[in-house]
């Protein structure tokens, strides 16, 4: 019984105590605590495509057809990782709308190249500002901190080879 009185004692010590310093342990703190804000923001944004008459997903197809030269369905498919049916009932709802384009291919009859239009485009650069709207959150920091945040995430995008400016 002591022994059990020790330990949990011990425990409630420890827990009041900072935990010792390891560079791994804090930048998975640092990005826990980045993606579950970035989740939120996501969600927020999710609600501005929505006004837009974007779906999240019909967002990320738009997005990728930015991102590609024009080609066909297969390309896309490919892309995106998931089935041709569903690349073919997204792509159906950005044609109604005006934002992308199938052209026959000059190879191969049977081809459709996808393509954005200047539409497309232009919806494509309305929902990038949308998704890129700095929470009020961010804009309460002081200047300094924005302005460290701005380097180490660039420094943090290098690393990752993620590509950071827009397509056009």
């Amino acid at each position: 019984m002591k022994e059990q009185t020790r330990e949990t004692m011990r425990a409630h010590l420890e827990r009041g105590r900072p935990k010792r310093f390891t560079k791994q342990g804090a930048a998975q703190d640092a990005w826990r605590i980045l993606m579950k804000v970035g989740e939120k923001h996501m969600e927020e944004a999710g609600a501005r495509l929505q006004e837009m008459g974007l779906s999240p997903v019909m967002g990320h197809f738009l997005d990728e057809l930015a991102r590609m030269e024009p080609g066909p369905m297969s390309q896309l498919v490919e892309r995106m990782g998931v089935d041709a049916g569903w690349v073919t009932d997204i792509v159906d709802r950005l044609e109604e709308r005006g934002d992308v384009v199938r052209r026959p291919s000059a190879e191969d009859r049977r081809a459709k190249i996808l393509e954005l239009t200047s539409q497309g485009r232009e919806t494509w650069r309305k929902m990038d500002d949308a998704i890129a709207v700095a929470p009020p959150e961010l804009l309460a920091l002081r200047d300094a901190e924005v302005k460290m945040l701005l380097r180490i995430a660039k420094s943090l995008a290098r690393a990752a080879k993620v590509e950071v400016e827009p397509p056009f």
